[in-house]
């Protein structure tokens, strides 16, 4: 449990970090940052992600210790189709390349919590 925490502070810190110098190096302004949604498939759709995300991680975390993994990857999943959304109807922009930080940051996770889980379970 541990591990998880502390592998999600720090993808927190990082990506906070690795926005801020993203956002001052590409110039996007805060008018740019401030529409969340690029339609209504896109609200919906990370609605349902996120819930969906939001209800594994707590089962995850209480029920099941085994599955706490599915945390990283229904989060990527969510920044993924984040991404993906704002790169195929805002792409001049470029904040989909925020989210896109975000998510491999989360994969990233994903494959340290599993290493060292992996050897947890040893």
């Amino acid at each position: 449990m541990v591990a998880l925490i502390i592998i999600l502070f720090a993808i927190l810190v990082l990506d906070q970090f690795i926005n801020r110098k993203l956002i001052k190096k590409l110039n996007i302004k805060r008018s740019d940052l401030g529409e969340k949604y690029v339609n209504k498939l896109h609200k919906y759709g990370e609605g349902i992600l996120y819930w969906a995300s939001f209800i594994v991680m707590i089962i995850a975390i209480n029920e099941l210790p085994y599955l706490r993994i599915l945390i990283f990857v229904g989060m990527t999943a969510l920044f993924a189709f984040r991404t993906i959304m704002k790169w195929i109807y805002v792409r001049e922009r470029k904040t989909y390349l925020l989210s896109a930080i975000t998510c491999v940051l989360f994969i990233l996770g994903s494959v340290t919590y599993g290493v060292t889980d992996y050897f947890n379970f040893i």
